[in-house]
């Protein structure tokens, strides 16, 4: 038993630092139990399985990872977190991922997966779901694919995909099947709004539509209602 402790505590050694050759910051995986195939080429790592590298890390119940290719399979509960140099933080989770090491880029599908985005200075989070997540460099850019919503203190939008700009502080959105729609509800007001584009600058709370917009609100009361001729 001591023999299969230490055994499986030096791969996760030589998982944490030889694979991370030629990079600027180390990757670590680690686990309960680790199995190398076609002679270490290929790691399988079952139970509580992790990736850490700089900023971020990546859970699941198991990971395959290819020597190769730096690729990474991650199944069963998958969780992936990163901090970033501004204060905000990303959260996102989903039942499958594949991820690359080197490129820091990949995709996440399968149970409605979710992306909870922490503003920097701001108690507001946006949530937004998608069939599917595409990323890349740990969320400085992504893409969510299919059935897409945002969700923020502010309203909901919809659409058949969004694109994520970190650096811009902006969701992108436009019509694929259907125009992305904007419904908002603020004191006695309602609004519901549809355009071939939509963008969302969420650092700012405003959202610009372009091409063909269309919409209407909706007073539940018109008792401070002001009209300026």
């Amino acid at each position: 038993m001591i023999k299969n402790i230490f055994y499986i505590t030096i791969l996760c050694l030589i998982f944490s630092f030889v694979y991370a050759k030629e990079q600027k910051q180390k990757t670590e995986i680690t686990s309960d139990r680790v199995i190398l195939k076609n002679k270490g080429q290929i790691a399988y790592f079952e139970g509580n399985a992790k990736v850490k590298r700089g900023n971020y890390k990546i859970t699941s119940k198991e990971m395959i990872y290819y020597k190769k290719t730096e690729d990474i399979e991650a199944k069963g509960n998958v969780k992936f977190l990163v901090k970033n140099e501004d204060g905000s933080i990303i959260k996102a989770r989903s039942a499958s991922a594949q991820y690359n090491t080197k490129k820091l880029n990949g995709k996440m599908w399968g149970k409605n997966p979710i992306v909870e985005y922490n503003v920097k200075n701001s108690t507001d989070v946006i949530y937004l779901y998608m069939d599917t997540l595409y990323l890349n460099d740990n969320f400085e850019s992504a893409k969510a694919v299919d059935n897409v919503r945002i969700i923020s203190s502010s309203g909901t939008i919809k659409a058949d995909n969004a694109l994520l700009n970190k650096a811009e502080h902006s969701l992108f959105m436009q019509k694929d099947k259907n125009k992305p729609q904007v419904n908002v509800l603020k004191d006695d007001k309602n609004a519901e709004f549809k355009a071939d584009e939509i963008l969302l600058l969420y650092d700012q709370k405003t959202v610009k539509m372009n091409k063909n917009v269309e919409g209407k609100i909706i007073f539940e009361s018109l008792d401070n209602l002001e009209v300026n001729k």
